[in-house]
């Protein structure tokens, strides 16, 4: 299964809302938003997740959203979906999981699978207890009412309880030796079965990693440095020997008595069953996952220091500080996760902005790790300020979450990145990293220019096709600055501080109702401005039909400058889904259009055509 979606229920800065559900992509999904708008809480909060046993530290106080009721309880509500595996299963439908302090409860597919497939071996484990007798460890008292209380766990397919059914095995997997002998090899094999068939279960579900810190492997440590490092993993938070001599399942004395000076037999023996385990352990399984180039880690010991080095295929051998950044955090992270259980695939690996010391093309070059561990069946979530590590080729806008804080200090996360609920002020941080990375400049795209027309804009995705045609129509960019506002009645405050600004301005409505009412009619109304002067509509009515309201019975918006049949030719030769959001459609053809993957039609040219020599022509009369 993969990870659809998390609703993280009162979890830090994030509330009880539909913004507080987190949409993952199959593969790659990266999440960016200012600092402290809540990000790396997201990332955490999806850390604390386990599908196979409590975690307490995901319920402590100190998580709990502060704003929460006395007495609250976050919640973690998942979504998964069956990969082509799961399907061959016979697991076809979602599955649903709810994570509590003391339960892991799931419906949907895999409880179906349960309890078709696997329910039965449990029924035949509980048949053997009953057979034994109604008390068969002779308990008493609340070591009897433990004892039922487990039983009742095997058989219980109304709800199923992951950690329940895991912690009533161990339960009863622990006792097999005060079985009667007669008895043991029974109770032994049906006991065994379950367990295996438990397992395939519990194989359906992902594992988290999170790498919230760069961990480093340093080129040298001393000995006095090796003797605390390998013991405690709290010692040097930042170091990634105690994970790296737990990888290779070498004891930290054992590893401390190679490292120590001298050449000892005992030490020299040692030092070469250590690198046989960095062989088989590390460069091995490396290997078969970084194909760039074969590379062999070394550890060698000398004079009661320990030192790294890095041999490429062809190259000289190099310490590890002398190879690139990026191939060290290829390692580096491979380290990591290896050493805290990540299996090949399955798993989700939660970066917290990943290669913030790396140089751009090294950044660059992490996408491409991401895009090779989505491959083998994993997902990559990470956070990032940079828009070097934003992949916008192929609709990767998709793959884009962002996340806002609001005024009392919630964290709201959006699927699109140019959501309408986004506050402006807010938009502009939230955006910057994606304005970056596709090659605007953030001040002349979102600032009021004094010497242009400041062309305001209802939303986001008239924003977007705006600026598309404008370019493709070779606009003279000095003649204008389009500024994007969320909604008629902010179009309108939008305008009113260009005005007291002294800035040259139009508001460009929808012919809607909204547009009509909270916009022109509000701006000629209540605020004195002209039609076709300091505002105007989208189509070119008479005042007359706006008095008539003819708007009602023919509304016209951006998607009708574009025309429906253009969007829709769109979405049939890509592939398009038609149901995605107004500005997610218009980013996407934008894209496509600017890559030139996509030709517009002629009617939608003239269509924008027209209507930027209408805006500019009731400028010039000004």
């Amino acid at each position: 299964m993969h990870i659809h979606s998390v609703k993280l229920i009162n979890f830090k800065s994030i509330g009880d809302y539909p913004e507080s559900e987190v949409i993952l992509e199959p593969r790659v999904t990266a999440i960016i938003g200012k600092n402290e708008s809540g990000k790396s809480n997201v990332l955490e909060g999806l850390s604390y997740i386990d599908f196979f046993k409590p975690n307490q530290a995901a319920f402590i106080e100190g998580v709990i959203n502060r704003n929460s009721a006395s007495g609250t309880e976050n919640v973690y509500e998942i979504t998964l979906k069956p990969t082509s595996e799961d399907i061959k299963k016979g697991i076809s439908s979602d599955t649903k999981a709810t994570i509590t302090k003391a339960k892991c409860e799931v419906t949907g597919g895999v409880a179906e699978y349960y309890k078709q497939n696997v329910s039965q071996y449990f029924e035949e484990f509980s048949n053997i207890l009953d057979e034994i007798g109604s008390n068969p460890f002779q308990l008493s008292g609340q070591d009897l009412s433990t004892y039922r209380a487990n039983k009742q766990e095997l058989t219980d397919i109304e709800a199923l309880n992951i950690y329940g059914k895991t912690s009533a095995l161990a339960y009863f997997t622990a006792r097999i030796g005060k079985i009667s002998v007669e008895r043991r090899d029974i109770f032994q094999e049906k006991i065994k079965t379950a367990r295996e068939k438990w397992n395939e279960v519990l194989e359906c579900f992902p594992r988290i990693f999170y790498r919230k810190t760069d961990k480093k492997l340093k080129n040298v440590y001393k000995i006095e440095d090796v003797e605390k490092e390998v013991k405690d993993a709290n010692v040097a938070p930042n170091s990634l020997l105690y994970d790296f001599v737990k990888l290779l399942a070498i004891s930290a004395d054992d590893f401390v008595v190679a490292a120590r000076s001298g050449i000892k037999p005992k030490q020299e023996s040692l030092r070469k069953k250590i690198n046989k385990l960095i062989e088989a352990k590390i460069n091995k399984p490396f290997n078969d996952f970084y194909q760039t180039e074969r590379i062999t880690l070394e550890a060698n010991f000398n004079a009661g220091n320990v030192s790294f080095v890095v041999q490429s295929e062809e190259g000289e051998t190099l310490l590890l500080s002398e190879r690139s950044n990026g191939l060290r955090w290829y390692i580096e992270t491979f380290i990591d996760a290896q050493a805290n259980n990540a299996r090949e695939s399955n798993i989700v690996y939660l970066l917290d902005e990943p290669g913030t010391s790396l140089h751009v093309n090294a950044q660059r070059e992490l996408l491409k790790l991401f895009q090779d561990l989505s491959e083998k069946g994993n997902q990559v979530v990470y956070t990032t300020h940079s828009p070097y590590m934003l992949d916008l080729e192929e609709n990767g806008v998709h793959r884009i979450r962002a996340v806002v804080k609001n005024k009392e200090g919630y964290s709201y996360v959006y699927k699109s990145v140019y959501d309408a609920r986004i506050a402006p002020d807010s938009q502009k941080d939230t955006l910057a990293p994606i304005i970056k990375a596709i090659g605007m400049n953030l001040n002349d795209t979102f600032g009021p220019a004094k010497d242009k027309l400041n062309i305001v804009t209802e939303g986001m995705s008239d924003y977007i096709f705006l600026n598309t045609m404008a370019k493709l129509l070779e606009i003279d960019t000095k003649r204008y600055a389009i500024l994007p506002a969320v909604g008629a009645s902010n179009c309108v405050h939008i305008c009113s501080i260009l005005h007291g600004w002294g800035c040259k301005y139009i508001a460009l409505f929808d012919y809607d109702e909204a547009g009509v009412q909270s916009g022109g009619e509000y701006m000629r109304k209540d605020m004195m401005l002209g039609y076709k002067r300091q505002y105007c509509y989208l189509f070119d009515v008479t005042q007359g039909d706006v008095d008539k309201k003819t708007y009602k019975q023919f509304k016209y918006m951006i998607e009708d400058v574009v025309t429906r049949e253009e969007i829709d030719n769109y979405c049939d030769k890509t592939g398009t889904s038609k149901t995605i959001g107004k500005p997610l459609m218009a980013k996407l053809m934008s894209n496509s259009i600017e890559a030139g993957t996509y030709e517009i039609g002629e009617t939608c040219k003239t269509n924008f055509k027209e209507l930027f020599e209408r805006i500019f022509s009731y400028f010039d009369e000004v």
